[in-house]
């Protein structure tokens, strides 16, 4: 069994071409990974994870839930990072609020990335 992860976008693959991409799927889509689980070496006792640099990690069945914890801590550590840059570019913008009846408004004109900002005020 495989399971890809990682669509490629549509942009990327009229670029630079499919090689070393893993599809396509039913829509035509490619992904730049897939695990493998059962038909690996490791059968079911691990999973594979491959690249398109013919590269594969196996990981215990049983190690799974670690790793689900690892990686999904390393993304909220990356977010956070990711915030601190807006807030930082928001910060060091021209940007103008306002304080009004015990709220803040921020003018939308003079943030760049006010559709992205995660923060209300």
């Amino acid at each position: 069994m495989k399971i890809n992860f990682a669509q490629v976008p549509d942009t990327d693959v009229d670029m630079f071409g499919d090689e070393g991409l893993f599809g396509p799927d039913t829509n035509g889509d490619f992904y730049y990974n897939f695990v493998e689980f059962g038909t690996n070496p490791g059968g079911m006792d691990e999973v594979a994870i491959h690249d398109g640099c013919d590269r594969y990690m196996p990981i215990a069945v049983e190690n799974i839930p670690e790793l689900i914890r690892a990686l999904a801590e390393l993304y909220k550590i990356s977010a956070s990072i990711r915030n601190v840059e807006l807030i930082k570019e928001f910060v060091e913008s021209d940007t103008e609020g306002y304080a009004v009846d015990n709220q803040l408004f921020y003018s939308t004109e003079s943030v760049s990335q006010a559709n992205s900002w995660p923060f209300s005020g």
